[in-house]
């Protein structure tokens, strides 16, 4: 394994991209310097755009430093406790001022990646919104863990949406449109009463 970049540590890597054992990269993250001696903590900003890979205006902006769970970027915003915030929060902060607050909304507002990356850090794909509204953006980008694929894209369907648009507008009878699709009656008579396909039941009406 390789050994930290800092002259005369021998001790392991453990942020790879910045080539620091845990002590230095620590050391960096909290004071802008691996080197020892005063601990003067420098300004944010200045510190938050060292672990930032600032690409073209249009492209993610990766954070390179510490992540947290999903790949999320962290920082620490100092204070004695040690306070520590996502890096894309800090992103929308320093590029619009303070995150809005939400009283209607218990988890406060949200700041969402337009890019669906978690550790991009530019701000022009940042916005700021309720955990409803990036609820619903996860949903519609198939990107939320219940979000199942609908229609005739989920594994399990043996209909296409052209068929059903044929078992909500036959005069056939159930058990004969059944027969004719290869499904149970039950699956017909199902789709009958508006259980299911509500895309193409919107279509039809």
């Amino acid at each position: 394994m390789s050994s930290c970049r800092v002259v005369g540590c021998s001790r392991p890597i453990w942020v790879e991209l910045a080539g620091l054992c845990s002590r230095h990269y620590n050391r960096l993250r909290r004071t802008g310097t691996v080197e020892d001696g005063p601990r003067a903590r420098l300004p944010l900003e200045e510190r938050f755009w060292k672990y930032v890979d600032v690409c073209g205006p249009d492209e993610c902006w990766p954070w390179v430093g510490k992540t947290r769970v999903k790949g999320y970027g962290s920082i620490g915003v100092g204070g004695r406790k040690g306070r520590s915030m996502l890096a894309h929060r800090v992103s929308y902060i320093l590029a619009n001022g303070a995150i809005p607050d939400n009283p209607n909304e218990w988890h406060g507002t949200v700041i969402m990646h337009t890019c669906d990356n978690p550790s991009c850090c530019n701000p022009a794909h940042l916005k700021a919104g309720t955990q409803s509204d990036n609820v619903r953006d996860m949903i519609a980008k198939g990107r939320c863990a219940g979000a199942f694929p609908r229609g005739s894209k989920h594994p399990n369907s043996k209909l296409t949406e052209d068929d059903v648009s044929k078992i909500l507008t036959s005069s056939l009878s159930g058990a004969e449109m059944a027969r004719r699709l290869g499904v149970n009656r039950a699956t017909v008579n199902r789709i009958r009463r508006g259980d299911g396909w509500s895309q193409i039941q919107k279509e039809l009406k």
